[in-house]
């Protein structure tokens, strides 16, 4: 009885060792389509497992269905920039986005974690790319799939946690 236990102890301690490993919680999670192309897979995560815009730290992460080059992803967080209304973010970051981002393959996964002072750093397939240091670019980034104005809502209701602000 008492090996089962501690054997039941064990496993648990190894599954909550996964789940928590890089200190996140998943928040919520979507599938972005477009048209009827599958164009990602995303995921938020915060320390808490709860999200309110703003709040850091938080990671959020892209696996991709299709390829891009790192220049369409580019082009695409301007347009979203845009749309927001974020017009002084459009063309400001291009050459640090360019030079971070690779080409992305099907699978692949990119990511975005800010810390405690919303400093974003960028991953690919959970390997460090390097930061943008602005905190300005962290919440306006997260605010293309995050923002009350995304041009997704019902992707970024999914992110949240099917919760409203």
């Amino acid at each position: 009885m008492k090996q089962s236990l501690n054997l039941s102890l064990f496993a648990a301690l190894l599954f909550s060792a996964g789940v928590y490993a890089n200190g996140f919680k998943t928040v919520g999670q979507a599938k972005m389509e477009y048209l009827f192309w599958d164009v990602y897979n995303a995921k938020l995560e915060t320390p808490s497992g709860s999200y309110q815009f703003g709040q850091h730290p938080s990671k959020l992460t892209l696996t991709y269905l299709r390829d891009f080059d790192a220049k369409d992803i580019v082009k695409a967080t301007n347009e979203q920039w845009q749309h927001l209304k974020l017009n002084d973010m459009v063309g400001v970051y291009d050459k640090q986005l360019l030079a971070l981002w690779p080409d992305i393959k099907k699978n692949d996964s990119l990511s975005f974690q800010t810390n405690e002072q919303g400093i974003g750093t960028f991953y690919f397939n959970d390997k460090e790319l390097g930061q943008i240091d602005d905190n300005k670019f962290a919440d306006n980034f997260l605010a293309i799939w995050l923002s009350a104005d995304t041009s997704e809502p019902s992707l970024r209701k999914q992110l949240i946690g099917g919760k409203h602000d």
